[in-house]
């Protein structure tokens, strides 16, 4: 919850200061513009992402809880993991150029959101007795192209 109030209240601030600048359907073909460009990156399995992961110095000088803390203030900061699909990058877009008012609520609840995903697949992952079940590439590759579609067809609704 940490990483996401802050990354909400760095949204917050640059949406208020884009608002007060640009009018509304300036800020709604910017919207639009960038909602088709992740929408087409994920079509081409281009998501873009941070080519980055959890600090290793965490596992290395932190003891389990503070070691936990860390990473989940790490991974609420969105911007530091690594993506399947543009959603939140799209989601981030949206809120920021056109409801700044949500995005203190609306960001934190989709961090919660992703953190309560990462824990919940992380323990149905290591479930003793459940054999890997492969395809995962395929899935993800099937995802990733449905939220490109999906992106592209929000973003040119929103730019008409």
């Amino acid at each position: 919850m940490v990483g996401g109030t802050v990354i909400a209240l760095l949204a917050a601030v640059v949406a208020e200061g884009l608002g007060s600048v640009l009018p509304l359907r300036w800020r709604e073909v910017a919207a639009g513009t960038l909602l088709v460009g992740v929408g087409v990156a994920d079509v081409l399995n281009r998501t873009p992402h941070v080519m980055r992961q959890v600090p290793q110095d965490y596992a290395r000088a932190l003891r389990p809880g503070w070691r936990g803390v860390l990473w989940g203030v790490d991974l609420g900061l969105l911007f530091t993991t690594q993506k399947t699909t543009s959603l939140i990058w799209g989601a981030l877009v949206v809120t920021v150029l056109l409801n700044p008012m949500a995005a203190p609520v609306f960001l934190v609840g989709m961090v919660i959101g992703s953190v309560a995903g990462t824990v919940i697949g992380t323990a149905l992952n290591h479930v003793p007795g459940r054999a890997f079940l492969g395809g995962e590439r395929v899935f993800i590759r099937t995802v990733r192209a449905l939220s490109g579609v999906v992106l592209i067809c929000l973003g040119l609704l929103q730019i008409v």
